[in-house]
């Protein structure tokens, strides 16, 4: 009589496989049949089975065990993707973060490639008010994506009596979402460009001509708010528009309502800011409808003549210090808000909300509109200025975001300028400190591998000449090993040196310890190549 299969065997998972959806990624996922939602090791996104494309079973128990293993290695060991390192379809928002700065100054010919400004007689500095009538709207499968979508820093509770007011205005739809804004003292200008295009991307270009902004109409903004304002403040309004504002010690890093006001004028397009109701219903200067009152209303409108749409932001907390971006939803009617939640006109007087803003027969302005930059043009833009930022640092933005995330974050170093860790990524891989791990894709800084002299691998140096001496003609491909401490290297034609050989020495990956590590090495900034040609 054949035997009974036990209870254990019966209910022993089936291994399936499948591909990350994100277009950019597309990441092979090993998951048990149970599993309902898999987090994918590379791009950091939180996937539901079912959206993930090619689901198959896999057959083969060896290549389901060896990869189980693989991910469940990566997930124990290598840090968690945090809000700022989560990529979608292929930017993260330290990514973004870091190619800001270049879209101030630069543009995008015809060719998708990076141009200064300058050469496209667009004068000096990125004029903000050509997104004047842009708008983002997320995909519905984005929203729940950590640090892309929904805000998670307290705003669906602390705004759930405003959103659910605005929900049911709008047919019992959530037609207006939360989404995340980093919060490392830009996050006014995050939202802001968020709600534009949905990327971190312009922060940089907002702070700068909110800058220059306020500083040609420092006369007409002495004698508008005169009453409010004393005149010594002014130098301090404008200092904290600058991109790289460092508060003193007991100052506050964050932007004010006459940023925001500033703001409206820079883009042509007024600014809604929202609260919970209890703060819409309070006297405090919380909430408003902030209006470009220094710019013609004909000055105001988009290619099709009617007015730019209203972009929406709110507090994100009753602590008020954080300020995100309220969006629209693809492919859901676009948000509405009645006349009487924009009764606070800041700063101009009441009575100019019509000049400014449209609204309908029902007494309804439109959030946002849905003239959208689309993704491809996005991710072309930033390619673009990510080929301008080899040029300029001699490292790839994605090398400098990994550093920022597996060495900094890692350690619990955070709030390091840009700069910083940029200089420190590109030292390192000219110092030969810096490998990515094959296994588990972690990137580490393995300080003087071997202990070597890093010039005496140069011509001139120790362990060169005697190569040199040894074999008489440098080769590529080559190993060659040195007495003493078990040193072995490569040769680089390219930079006429030797490079140390990680996979030949005792170095290892610091998350995952595994020894399978590429060295990542350095491309010459385009000054340099300029200086040595």
């Amino acid at each position: 009589m054949a035997s009974q299969p036990s209870r254990a065997q019966d209910a022993a998972p089936v291994m399936l496989c499948g591909t990350c959806p994100d277009q950019h990624c597309q990441t092979k996922l090993y998951f048990p049949s149970y599993d309902v939602s898999i987090e994918c090791p590379d791009c950091g996104q939180r996937h539901l089975r079912q959206s993930l494309k090619d689901i198959k079973e896999v057959k083969n128990p060896e290549v389901a065990i060896h990869n189980m293993l693989r991910t469940l290695l990566v997930g124990n060991v290598t840090p968690k993707k945090t809000t700022d390192s989560v990529k979608v379809l292929g930017l993260s928002n330290y990514h973004c973060k870091l190619l800001s700065p270049l879209l101030t100054r630069y543009g995008m010919d015809k060719q998708g490639k990076a141009v200064p400004l300058r050469s496209l007689n667009k004068g000096d500095v990125f004029n903000c008010a050509i997104l004047g009538s842009r708008a983002f709207l997320i995909q519905p499968e984005h929203i729940e994506i950590m640090g892309y979508g929904r805000d998670m820093t307290g705003s669906v509770e602390y705004l759930k009596e405003t959103l659910e007011g605005i929900n049911r205005i709008n047919s019992n739809q959530e037609v207006l979402t939360p989404i995340h804004a980093d919060g490392d003292g830009h996050c006014l200008v995050h939202g802001i460009s968020r709600a534009l295009v949905g990327r971190e991307l312009f922060w940089h270009a907002l702070r700068t001509s909110l800058k220059a902004h306020f500083q040609e109409k420092l006369d007409i903004y002495k004698a508008m708010f005169h009453d409010f304002v004393d005149s010594k403040e002014w130098d301090q309004i404008i200092a904290e528009s600058d991109p790289d504002f460092v508060p003193g010690p007991n100052e506050e890093m964050g932007l004010q309502n006459i940023h925001i006001f500033g703001l409206a004028n820079v883009l042509h397009r007024p600014i809604v800011l929202l609260d919970s109701l209890k703060g819409l219903q309070s006297a405090g200067d919380y909430t408003g409808v902030f209006l470009p009152a220094l710019v013609e209303p004909e000055l105001c409108q988009g290619p099709d003549g009617s007015l730019n749409k209203p972009l929406c932001i709110a507090w994100s907390s009753s602590g008020r210090n954080h300020f995100i971006a309220l969006v629209a939803v693809k492919g859901r009617p676009l948000p509405k808000l009645p006349r009487w939640m924009l009764t606070r006109v800041w700063g101009a007087p009441q009575n100019l909300i019509n000049r400014y803003i449209e609204f309908d027969e029902d007494d309804m302005c439109t959030i946002g509109g849905d003239r959208s930059l689309q993704d491809k043009y996005i991710q072309r833009l930033a390619s673009a200025m990510e080929e301008v930022f080899q040029q300029e640092y001699g490292v790839h933005p994605s090398v400098v975001a990994d550093v920022h995330h597996y060495i900094y974050k890692r350690t619990g170093i955070v709030g390091l300028r840009q700069e910083t860790i940029i200089t420190a990524t590109r030292r390192a891989i000219e110092d030969r400190q810096l490998y990515s791990c094959l296994l588990c894709n972690a990137v580490s800084q393995i300080m003087d591998a071997c202990n070597v002299d890093l010039d005496s691998l140069k011509p001139g140096g120790e362990h060169y000449e005697l190569a040199k001496d040894t074999y008489h003609e440098l080769a590529e491909g080559r190993i060659y090993s040195f007495p003493g401490g078990g040193l072995q290297c490569h040769y680089d034609p390219v930079l006429d040196e030797l490079v140390v050989d990680l996979s030949q020495t005792s170095a290892s990956c610091t998350c995952c310890k595994g020894s399978s590590c590429k060295q990542e090495l350095p491309k010459k900034p385009h000054w340099l190549i300029k200086a040595t040609s």
